[in-house]
């Protein structure tokens, strides 16, 4: 029997639903990678998410590790959101890279990575009232 797996909190803020999904991305595929067990991703949209807010649900979590994408709003407050999760013994992590493809090779074209935020509804936009009237046409 296998110990259960490091609990990993993630962050993400961007003004585009495009750039959250692809941060949503980049924080599942490496928490999958490094074998976190995934407890929640943290969606700041600008609303005033601060640092305490992040550290309380990563201990809300138990959380070993929380993950943050370089080019999130909080990843200028690294060494302070290190330095309090110190306290309970988890760590930051900051990842740059985005979520990794991988090559089918029986058809050498590259596909994404099966994910866990696959099976989360995207974001869609309904078109406007203009929109639909001049697409119909």
């Amino acid at each position: 029997m296998s110990a259960p797996a490091p609990v990993a909190v993630g962050y993400v803020s961007a003004r585009g639903q495009d750039t959250l999904d692809a941060q949503r991305d980049a924080v599942t595929e490496h928490a999958r990678v490094e074998g976190y067990a995934l407890a929640q991703i943290v969606t700041d949209r600008f609303d005033g998410h601060t640092i305490s807010q992040l550290i309380d649900t990563a201990r809300r979590h138990g959380a070993q590790a929380v993950i943050v994408p370089a080019a999130t709003t909080l990843a200028s407050a690294r060494a302070r959101l290190a330095h309090e999760l110190e306290a309970d013994g988890a760590v930051c992590l900051l990842i740059d890279q985005p979520a990794t493809t991988a090559v089918d090779p029986e058809t050498t074209t590259t596909k994404a990575s099966a994910r866990l935020t696959d099976a989360f509804p995207r974001h869609a936009s309904r078109p406007t009232p203009r929109h639909a009237a001049r697409t119909r046409a």
